[in-house]
């Protein structure tokens, strides 16, 4: 530096101040040389004084070497016991505690602290923040609060410090009480560390309410223009699922570059994906990509979402140009997440060929890189390449097992997805257990097979693991249980579970719903729905396809009209295809087969209008045909049956049960040269026998 230079041509190097000076600029610009040049003036000093000490040790301490920051203050001890050396003050002390924190070494934190009592500077108001600062950015939060409460004087450092101390362990609700505890005290007004602090618990907590209480507090304390507020006030919002008052907080406020990537996480964080692309659109995408590579991922997650296949190439590009995969790993950011991102992305787009180049061009293949290749393989239908990719894995976990199992339930493979469950706690007994979403795979299979003895098995599983006080997702595994043995044939069992549920959602009520329908138990059905009602759940499009569907199997008509009706008007769904098959089979059922032949014109239209780009499928809803078809030949109604039976023979000419139908429909009428001419249809068309049905049972092995 100019400034060493300047000195040593005047013979002033050897000068404590001014070498002491020298050593605060060195420390302010931290590096490997710089250290080096500071610690070659330190030692030239003959003569060191109290200072020269201290700023050598905050230049080691600034420079990511506590060691030696700790090292120093020893020598530092040594020299003052048996030579008369200066003394430790407690700027030394509060320099070195900054250094032990920096180690996160709660030994060294401990020896430090020992030293500081044996000196007498533990009630300063400066080494006892620094010792609490220390003890928190060590993990041990027990010994920074006890520091805090031993401390006879203390200013807003200190209270900031301790409530800061508790966000960073996620114990949110204690820093808010102390941050409550603080407003009570006379003359330590929060400041605007404080309130940053604060709304960060509230943000990882999610405790709305608080966040509203300091949003109204940092208003009143005149800090409504705080751009760090700000931003924290946006993040909380976000953190809360509050998009809006997000938004709100941050308009028309002059935002840098930090303001904007707090507005483009918190849409990621919330799904809200178009907003998220809206404001990249109009920033410098290249500048915010360079300030947090993390969010590339976000901006990929967005194109995948809403099948942005040209952007997401270009956001691709750009990544590989800038370097994103080194930048993250030297940002101390997870660099596995974009390479997994960029495979599901091209798996979205169902061009699994792209998202194979990915894979295939990565030099190290992470866990997380196969999981995600395998689950974008199982979405796109391709089991086979998914097994023989699982099947190559170096080394698995729950995620990869989870997947597999998963899409074997999901490809009508259940027995073989338990098959991999057995296997999976065959070979990884010690190593892997499955999770919440494992079970849920699990639970689905034996659903479908009815097994209801394993399905038993893993539900004494399921308690052992919920019982767990960090499982904070049992009720989707609860809701598997109650569809497991629903299916399984024990309503009595789905019942009891449903009852002891924790938590409900409108997943849980409308799989209960369903469960009485499909068993034909569809006054219970409603007893529950209105159950649901009177505790202001509000039903969605699923609810109201079982509570149909119970109608139907009940013969209650006017029930179901009605509902239908409140669907409609009070809840503002619009009816798809599903409510009307199920107003069609109840209509036909009760043999209102004028009625329910109006109800089946509306589904093409109803369907159309959900989706534009996906014509009317007749093979979508075969099964309401037929059985429309059966209701008019139960009531002999030949006229409606006719058409019902073209319906059904537009979309597949050579459905054999449309033909017998008809057949036997004209015969019971008497009909018979139509009899004749319908059959001779069948012939012509080549028709192929019908399927007969399967069924199966668990049956409990002979011993």
């Amino acid at each position: 530096m100019r400034s060493h230079a300047r000195l040593l041509k005047l013979g002033l190097d050897a000068h404590p101040v001014a070498a002491t000076r020298l050593l605060q600029s060195y420390a302010a610009r931290p590096s490997t040389d710089s250290l080096h040049s500071a610690r070659r003036l330190f030692d030239q000093v003959p003569s060191k004084d109290a200072l020269l000490w201290t700023a050598m040790l905050a230049a080691y301490a600034h420079s990511g070497h506590p060691t030696d920051a700790l090292r120093l203050l020893s020598q530092m001890h040594r020299l003052h016991r048996f030579r008369g050396g200066p003394a430790p003050n407690h700027y030394t002390y509060a320099s070195a505690a900054r250094a032990a924190g920096s180690a996160a070494d709660p030994h060294m934190a401990a020896a430090l602290h020992t030293q500081v009592i044996k000196s007498g500077f533990e009630s300063n108001v400066v080494v006892g923040t620094s010792v609490l600062d220390m003890y928190s950015k060590c993990g041990d939060i027990t010994s920074a609060r006890e520091v805090f409460d031993e401390m006879t004087v203390r200013n807003v450092v200190t209270w900031n410090s301790m409530i800061a101390g508790y966000t960073t362990e996620d114990m949110g609700g204690s820093a808010l009480d102390l941050f409550h505890e603080m407003k009570c005290v006379k003359f330590e007004e929060p400041d605007e560390f404080t309130i940053t602090s604060v709304l960060t618990a509230c943000a990882a907590t999610g405790d709305l309410a608080s966040g509203r209480q300091i949003h109204s507090y940092s208003v009143k304390g005149g800090f409504r223009e705080d751009l760090a507020i700000l931003n924290s006030l946006a993040n909380m919002y976000f953190r809360c699922g509050e998009v809006e008052w997000a938004e709100r907080a941050m308009e028309e406020r002059e935002s840098d570059l930090l303001s904007k990537l707090v507005m483009i996480k918190g849409y990621a964080f919330n799904g809200r994906y178009l907003e998220l692309m809206r404001g990249i659109s109009g920033s410098n995408f290249v500048e915010i990509v360079l300030r947090d590579p993390s969010l590339s991922v976000s901006v990929l997650a967005a194109c995948a979402n809403l099948s942005l296949v040209r952007t997401g190439r270009q956001v691709h590009s750009l990544i590989v140009t800038l370097g994103c995969y080194q930048n993250c790993c030297h940002m101390h950011f997870d660099g596995v997440a974009i390479g997994s991102a960029l495979i599901d992305m091209y798996c979205r787009f169902s061009s699994v060929g792209d998202a194979r180049n990915v894979f295939e061009s990565l030099v190290e293949k992470g866990t997380a890189h196969w999981n995600a290749f395998i689950a974008g393989c199982l979405k796109n239908h391709l089991l086979e390449e998914a097994c023989q990719l699982f099947n190559k894995m170096p080394e698995r976990n729950v995620i990869s097992w989870t997947a597999m199992i998963t899409g074997h339930v999901q490809h009508g493979l259940p027995l073989e997805g338990l098959r991999l469950l057995a296997n999976m706690y065959g070979e990884n007994c010690s190593t892997t257990q499955g999770n919440q979403f494992t079970f849920v795979a699990a639970l689905n299979a034996c659903g479908c097979l009815a097994a209801l003895d394993l399905g038993k098995q893993i539900h004494g599983q399921v308690l052992r693991v919920l019982a767990a006080p960090e499982v904070d997702n049992s009720i989707f595994v609860e809701t598997a249980l109650l569809c497991m043995y629903s299916k399984s044939g024990n309503l009595n069992y789905a019942r009891k579970i449903f009852d002891m549920m924790r938590k409900r959602n409108v997943v849980a009520w409308s799989s209960m719903i369903t469960s009485f329908a499909v068993h034909g138990m569809g006054l219970e059905a409603l007893e529950v729905f209105e159950e649901m009602l009177k505790l202001n759940f509000e039903p969605n499009e699923v609810t109201f396809v079982a509570v149909l569907n119970a109608c139907s199997h009940c013969g209650l008509v006017e029930k179901g009209l009605d509902y239908f009706k409140l669907m409609k008007e009070k809840y503002g769904i619009v009816p798809r295809g599903d409510h009307y098959t199920c107003m069609i089979d109840m209509l036909g059922r009760a043999g209102k087969l004028a009625e329910a032949w109006s109800y089946a014109e509306k589904i093409n239209d109803a369907e159309t209008s959900y989706n534009k780009e996906t014509a009317f499928n007749i093979g979508r809803y075969g099964d309401i045909w037929d059985a429309l078809l059966g209701s008019c030949s139960l009531h002999s109604n030949v006229e409606i049956g006719r058409k019902v039976a073209c319906k059904i023979l537009e979309g597949k000419p050579k459905a054999s049960d449309a033909y017998v139908a008809i057949s036997n429909m004209y015969a019971d009428a008497k009909m018979w040269d139509d009899v004749y001419k319908f059959r001779e249809r069948w012939w012509c068309n080549d028709v192929v026998k019908r399927v007969p049905g399967l069924s199966h049972i668990q049956i409990t092995a002979a011993s």
